[in-house]
């Protein structure tokens, strides 16, 4: 029998799942929700490869935005990437629904948030969602928003607040403050952020694989890059707070 990649993903995802504890799977009823926020598809028809590096990064800037609301639980990135490459997922078996759907349980995830975007005309960005129920890969409700390039963090947060009401997390006027504390920057700096996660990903793969060199190299330019992105998006304080991390493995690699 041939193995080819996609089978021995489907096969390492079903040894892992075997290998993990058993817990029980919750309902969407308990609180909070837990959501797993996979990496966006790029769907644009203006600079689609000068915005890839937003498949990964808007996934990162939704769980920011997301972990604004008390009432959801949202995995971490990071765990979303540790996972990847310890099954060495490629693109297409991360949309494919089997392998999604083991991912989410892996993960402890009730429910997961798939997405896509397009850079359309006009400089004008289209970011659709669909939460899907990770038992049964049930889609639970889509939205969009559409809006200026210019709007962007504006659209993540009307997003943020459709999936609480789709999840039924009513907003407390805390969360509402959280949500509307960070204001719009400059698109390039969220593009330039999420360029920065590639670095950050390739430094701490390299440090696991004992390539302290190697690794501080990657963290010195994802460092740079996250101070790039924070000058030119404005002032965008994860990157800020990314440049300190950055420079704290820096300092660990020396």
């Amino acid at each position: 029998m041939k193995y080819n990649h996609t089978t021995f993903g489907a096969v390492a995802l079903s040894v892992v799942l075997a290998c993990s504890i058993v817990f029980v799977q919750p309902t969407l009823a308990s609180n909070p929700k837990t959501i797993a926020v996979l990496y966006f598809e790029n769907n644009s028809v203006v600079d689609k490869d000068k915005l890839d590096p937003l498949k990964k990064g808007l996934a990162d800037m939704m769980i920011t935005e997301m972990s604004k609301v008390k009432g959801i639980k949202v995995v971490e990135r990071q765990r979303i990437q540790s996972i990847i490459e310890e099954l060495n997922l490629n693109e297409t078996e991360m949309v494919d629904k089997a392998t999604t759907q083991n991912m989410g349980k892996l993960l402890g995830a009730q429910v997961m948030l798939f997405g896509g975007f397009s850079n359309l005309f006009n400089d004008k960005l289209r970011i659709d969602v669909r939460i899907v129920r990770t038992e049964t890969g049930e889609t639970v409700k889509a939205e969009e928003e559409t809006g200026e390039l210019d709007e962007f963090l504006t659209m993540l947060q009307s997003l943020v607040k459709k999936i609480a009401g789709d999840l039924e997390v009513k907003l407390s006027s805390e969360d509402e403050d959280r949500l509307e504390a960070t204001k719009d920057g400059n698109f390039n700096g969220y593009v330039t952020y999420a360029q920065a996660l590639d670095f950050e990903d390739q430094g701490k793969k390299l440090e696991k694989q004992g390539k302290r060199p190697e690794a501080k190299a990657a963290f010195e330019n994802a460092k740079s890059t996250y101070q790039k992105a924070w000058d030119e998006s404005d002032g965008y304080e994860p990157a800020k707070q990314k440049v300190d991390e950055m420079a704290a493995l820096i300092t660990k690699l020396k």
